[in-house]
């Protein structure tokens, strides 16, 4: 249910979400095709013990050195990352390498391998520099210990393509962020517009009898009536005048009126689904929206209400005025044949005038065909 809630956010602010996703993309494809792309060349070196570990002199000296293998192997790969090697390689090039090449070096886990990586934005350059610092760093750490010294492995090769910018990644990373940006300012833009949203649904109400106005019952009447034709769901409005408001009297009488068209509304919600709506229509009318209910089931619905509302003594608290109150009701469903808001709720009205004329206060039920046919109870 949680997961349909946040779909129906996303969809409902798809403005929000496409832009945002549209422009990180954007971005992100500049960004990765603007970047100097950077290429890597690797050699390698291992660390073996020298040819003096055999002679008889330097053998106890050589045995503690084996100890000390896994520091000395981790010593000459900080010695081939530093700067004095950098330099000496250089040099040995005869190039100015600027600050976009970059050396690091690594000892490979579990073995006595050091791996020497040169970066940089021309292949043939990094390939160049990481042997240069390979060659610098096997003369350097000669004579610093009688045991150990480097072997070539590998020689670095020219790169045939750059390792960044990863475009697939880079793209990929670009449409994720844009995606949920473009979700985080819907869910945001949702949460803000909550306090308006309560403030408009203070403009939906009647203030006298609790329940929609006229202009919200309109403007749900059209939607219901687009979602009826689309789904080809029955659809069926029922008008409901209080007669005999008009019997009351004195200073109080509006308010007395209001009170116990109230009560009216408030007995109608109880008997109705969550899905129907009620809404004041004018003076002493309710309107009755009843989505997915045939015009014969609104008709018996709308009766039983018409019951309840003659059997129930209905009490003012201003005056203590207390009367058994006489109801109309009009009612008409919807054939989805083109009819417009207004003609259906001149068809009800039509309905609750013949209700009131021939049918003495009986529910009366007509559809919206052409040739308005009529069903009287």
């Amino acid at each position: 249910m949680e997961a349909k809630v946040y779909l129906r956010v996303l969809l409902k602010k798809w403005w929000i979400v496409i832009p945002a996703f549209l422009i990180t993309l954007v971005s992100g494809i500049v960004f990765t095709f603007t970047k100097t792309p950077m290429y890597s060349a690797t050699t390698s070196y291992v660390v073996v013990p020298s040819s003096s570990f055999s002679d008889k002199g330097s053998f106890a000296n050589g045995l503690d050195m084996l100890g000390r293998r896994d520091e000395i192997a981790t010593t000459f790969a900080e010695i081939a990352s530093s700067r004095r090697i950098k330099q000496l390689a250089t040099e040995s090039l005869s190039l100015e390498l600027g600050p976009n090449y970059t050396i690091t070096s690594k000892l490979r886990a579990g073995t006595n391998i050091i791996e020497v990586t040169a970066q940089g934005p021309d292949p043939v350059a990094v390939r160049d520099l990481a042997n240069a610092v390979g060659s610098a760093i096997e003369q350097y750490v000669q004579g610093l210990y009688e045991v150990f010294v480097l072997v070539p492995l590998d020689e670095a090769t020219t790169p045939i393509g750059p390792v960044s910018p990863n475009v697939v990644l880079n793209l990929a990373l670009a449409a994720a962020l844009g995606l949920v940006l473009g979700a985080c300012l819907a869910f945001l833009a949702e949460y803000l517009e909550a306090p308006l949203t309560s403030a408009i649904s203070m403009n939906i109400i009647d203030d006298e009898t609790g329940v929609y106005n006229r202009e919200y019952f309109l403007r749900r009447l059209g939607e219901e009536m687009v979602r009826a034709r689309r789904n080809r769901y029955p659809l069926s409005l029922g008008l409901m005048r209080i007669d005999n408001l008009s019997m009351i009297k004195g200073t109080d009488s509006p308010k007395v009126r209001a009170e116990m068209l109230r009560q009216v509304a408030m007995m109608a919600n109880q008997y109705l689904r969550e899905e129907d709506i009620v809404a004041r229509l004018d003076r002493d009318t309710l309107a009755l929206i009843l989505p997915d209910t045939t015009g014969e089931n609104a008709k018996a619905l709308m009766e039983y209400l018409q019951t309840r509302v003659a059997w129930t003594p209905f009490q003012s608290s201003t005056g203590g005025v207390k009367i058994n109150l006489k109801s109309v009701v009009g009612i008409t469903a919807y054939s989805h044949n083109g009819t417009s808001r207004d003609e259906l709720v001149a068809i009800a009205g039509r309905a609750l005038q013949l209700a009131e004329v021939e049918d003495e206060g009986k529910a009366f039920l007509m559809t919206d065909h052409p040739n308005g046919e009529e069903h009287v109870a």
